[in-house]
């Protein structure tokens, strides 16, 4: 019984040492020459995320699957509405494909089914580049859970987690372009949706379209004037 109460004390020990260390990050990693690839793209396809849920036990696979596909529909939209959203307001000079077009294409081509190329598809597409993403949405600890903890020895545990890995691939190359990892951390009483709002909107922001953003800003303007010594 001690080792069960001991395992379980490190577990929610565990938690709590992330949601200190990692309760919110963003890191970016992208090719030597971003600003001149990226500068002649004109239109971008935002495909359908690779989208994992919490399960809870009373799902069936078949309710389990549907609420997967409807979070991912959900998660598109709300990507390219991002994305629009930073287009009109003049941060973002790349154009986004509609969602339905896009997934007329990719899915019946069997982009989830690993069918095809993110390479091949900018070219069924018809578009410069494809952003692919995956995006975990999990609960570590119930809230009930993290109530009684809380009341019991005054620390928070992490009760919603969200991760998402994203990356930008062109028509000339399957390795990306660039690369995203967003995370953030909630605890009691934390929403997932405003969470995801939040990482949805550091992701668009971050991204090598948005040159009104360090260190885009300071790239594009070395490309416009490569013999500036600054």
């Amino acid at each position: 019984m001690r080792n069960v109460h001991y395992f379980c004390s490190m577990k929610w020990l565990v938690f709590f040492v992330v949601l200190l260390v990692l309760n919110a990050c963003v890191t970016v990693d992208y090719v030597k020459n971003i600003i001149p690839i990226t500068q002649k793209h004109h239109t971008m396809a935002v495909l359908p995320p690779r989208t994992t849920i919490e399960r809870k036990i009373w799902m069936t696979d078949d309710r389990f699957d549907e609420l997967t596909r409807l979070k991912q529909a959900q998660l598109q939209d709300q990507l390219i509405r991002s994305f629009n959203r930073r287009i009109n307001e003049g941060k973002c000079f790349i154009e986004v494909l509609d969602i339905n077009t896009t997934n007329d294409v990719a899915l019946p081509a069997g982009y989830h089914e690993g069918r095809i190329s993110s390479k091949e598809l900018c070219k069924l597409l018809k578009v410069d580049a494809v952003f692919e993403s995956h995006i975990q949405i999990l609960e570590p600890v119930s809230e009930a859970t993290a109530l009684f903890f809380q009341q019991a020895t005054g620390t928070t545990l992490i009760t919603n987690s969200l991760v998402l890995n994203a990356s930008l691939i062109d028509s000339l190359s399957n390795a990306p372009l660039w690369t995203l990892n967003a995370s953030k951390f909630g605890t009691l009483g934390s929403i997932k949706a405003i969470m995801m709002n939040k990482v949805i909107r550091r992701t668009t922001r971050n991204t090598p379209y948005n040159i009104k953003k360090n260190p885009y800003r300071k790239l594009y303007k070395a490309y416009l004037m490569p013999d500036d010594p600054q």
